[in-house]
């Protein structure tokens, strides 16, 4: 099943724009569900750091804890199912905080992009170096068909994403996939040219 779409208010745009924040949230998106003492490894913070802003993301409703698993000091924490989208407001704080997250998304998508072409080619296995993709292409298309565009492909990535339960790693033929989809207008005389 698809994960609902959730536009993010101001102050929920604000919570996830704290560094550490959008560092543990990616993580949990990425690798899954984590302790705050796993989460402080990866990042290279302290626990109780991690734990503290983990607290933060949970009241934003951008993770949950896993209820049944670990005991009541070590709490596991995933992403939740939703998916996150920023919603401009008309106010130069809502338009810095979209742009803050958008920024961060980024970063996340180069650093996974720059761990698959780094990692050692012979050591993955011939099905998933061969499936894995790195492509771009350069269209003209009107506002109206990149909405199209974009629409079918959400849609066919839905299908997709339904055939799987994602933090499920029972199945060892299965491993969490990173997808990026970038669809933006090619400004090529500068601000006001494109997209107007």
């Amino acid at each position: 099943m698809a994960p609902e779409a959730r536009v993010l208010d101001l102050p929920s745009m604000k919570a996830l724009n704290h560094p550490l924040r959008t560092q543990l949230f990616n993580e949990l998106a990425a690798h899954g569900p984590a302790t705050a003492t796993n989460l402080a490894d990866r990042v290279g913070e302290s626990t109780g750091s991690t734990s503290y802003h983990l607290r933060q993301l949970e009241k934003h409703g951008f993770i949950e804890e896993i209820v049944g698993r670990g005991n009541g000091r070590e709490r596991w924490w995933r992403r939740t199912p939703v998916a996150v989208q920023t919603n401009v407001a008309d106010t130069p704080a809502g338009v810095a905080a979209a742009r803050l997250i958008a920024s961060g998304s980024n970063d996340f998508a180069e650093q996974m992009i720059r761990e698959f072409i780094a990692r050692d080619q012979e050591t993955m296995s011939a099905g998933w170096r061969d499936a894995g993709d790195l492509s771009i292409a350069i269209m003209r298309l009107a506002p109206a068909e990149l909405t199209e565009l974009m629409d079918g492909i959400h849609a066919l990535v839905d299908t997709f994403r339904q055939r799987h339960v994602l933090d499920d790693d029972s199945d060892a033929d299965t491993s969490r996939v990173f997808l990026r989809l970038a669809a933006v207008p090619i400004f090529d005389d500068g601000p006001g040219h494109q997209g107007s």
